[in-house]
């Protein structure tokens, strides 16, 4: 009897865990099915934040600027034409015959398309642009697809800052060519301004230094507020690499860093990619070259701009990362394999007490080279460590005054609007530094 009674306790027993086992099983399985950006369940989600259309020097209507980025694989894309926001009213005069007009009726009907015959000039066709607010139900979805408002905000020197998330035109400061630094200094001053005044979370990235060769890294370190710069940009006439003469955005980059936390003035300074798209029908400036991968639980605005504004992101040409770790002293990286393709990370960062002296940069012929930035010393910027493999890592020693990462695949980086090779597919990962006890 008491037998019996045991085993139909211990069958009991077997029941109930069963039973709590497939609830659990079962809990677990509808909470990953679940999962996304309308929970806390970290994502990365793919973006481009500088793109040009028609509504400034681009050569295609937003509309299919958007369905490209969209067709193509992205989570968000930022129309950052410039001096503009694409609000109020605003036409653009094509011929006749002109192939994007074509294209565009042919896409979108002609009772979406607004033109009208221009009243002076014969073959001319005026065409209203239509503003965002028009087009962003066309392809925006809820955690799957954003639209976000942008600016360059840009003048004739070459001083042009990416803003985000805005409901007005930030504008550009103006002042002759001798006076770049301070452009960038009050176009700083003014996001933050704005920023106080309606509480977006909106910091300014300095677009594309080394175009016309127009900012040295001097100039950036003069303004410690600025915290982000385009390490690459998809243009062709930004000189991303430098030359055999002038730094390029790689060692701006280190420059910045290694002066800034050894003096203590200004923030960590973060890199992103971007297209800088302006030409979409083949060569120039066109879309898919750069993007960044941001961390985050919510695709919104607010959450991707509250993610960069931490450094919780990357840039990339092509190299996917699975994941970015750092418990205060390793940074450990996943890197996402392609079938055939090999990785090499390199590890750079400047070590506490490197000589930060600059001198004058010469030509061959040893003349200085005006407005351009100083030449520092090979202990700024050293690789510290290489790595071939899938899950990278580097520790601390106490002794750098940060780490980042840069990762070069064996894939090719091939401009998807022209087949034009670029390169090697690369990933910058955002500077760290060891947290104190």
């Amino acid at each position: 009897m008491n037998r019996n009674r045991t085993i139909k306790r211990e069958k009991g027993k077997t029941l109930k865990a069963a039973i709590l086992f497939f609830i659990s099983l079962g809990a677990l399985i509808i909470f990953f099915s679940f999962t996304s950006f309308n929970n806390t369940q970290p994502n990365w989600v793919k973006g481009n934040l500088h793109t040009h259309t028609f509504w400034s020097d681009g050569d295609e209507f937003p509309e299919s600027v958007v369905q490209w980025y969209k067709e193509n694989g992205y989570d968000f894309l930022a129309l950052t034409d410039h001096n503009v926001i694409l609000e109020g009213e605003r036409w653009k005069n094509f011929p006749e015959d002109h192939a994007a007009l074509h294209r565009y009726i042919e896409s979108y009907g002609d009772e979406w398309v607004e033109l009208h015959s221009h009243e002076e000039e014969e073959g001319i066709k005026r065409v209203r642009l239509k503003t965002l607010e028009e087009f962003r139900t066309l392809y925006e979805d809820p955690g799957e697809f954003l639209i976000i408002m942008g600016n360059e905000i840009s003048n004739p020197h070459a001083v042009h800052l990416l803003a985000w998330h805005q409901n007005k035109v930030i504008p550009a400061i103006q002042g002759s060519s001798e006076e770049r630094e301070k452009m960038i200094r009050e176009t700083v001053a003014n996001l933050k301004a704005y920023r106080q005044e309606t509480g977006r979370n909106v910091h300014p990235a300095l677009a594309h230094p080394n175009f016309t060769w127009a900012i040295t890294a001097e100039m950036m370190l003069n303004v410690p507020e600025l915290r982000f710069f385009e390490v690459y940009n998809g243009h062709p006439l930004v000189n991303n690499e430098g030359d055999e003469h002038r730094a390029g955005t790689d060692r701006i980059w280190d420059i910045i860093l290694a002066n800034r936390l050894t003096s203590g003035k200004g923030e960590l300074l973060y890199g992103l990619a971007t297209d800088d798209a302006h030409n979409y029908h083949g060569g120039g400036a066109g879309p898919g070259k750069g993007w960044v991968m941001v961390r985050t639980g919510e695709l919104s605005p607010e959450a991707i701009l509250d993610a960069i504004d931490k450094g919780d992101f990357y840039a990339s040409t092509g190299v996917v990362l699975r994941d970015i770790g750092f418990d205060g002293k390793k940074l450990m990286l996943k890197i996402e394999p392609q079938e055939g393709v090999e990785y090499t990370t390199e590890f750079i960062g400047t070590l506490k007490g490197a000589n930060l002296d600059g001198t004058p940069t010469t030509d061959s012929e040893g003349n200085e080279i005006e407005n351009t930035t100083l030449t520092y010393s090979n202990e700024i910027g050293e690789v510290l460590a290489v790595s071939n493999s899938l899950s990278p890592s580097y520790s601390f020693t106490g002794n750098e005054l940060y780490i980042r990462a840069r990762i070069t695949s064996t894939a090719k980086h091939i401009d998807p609007n022209s087949g034009k090779v670029l390169g090697n597919q690369k990933v910058w990962v955002q500077p760290f530094i060891q947290k104190q006890k």
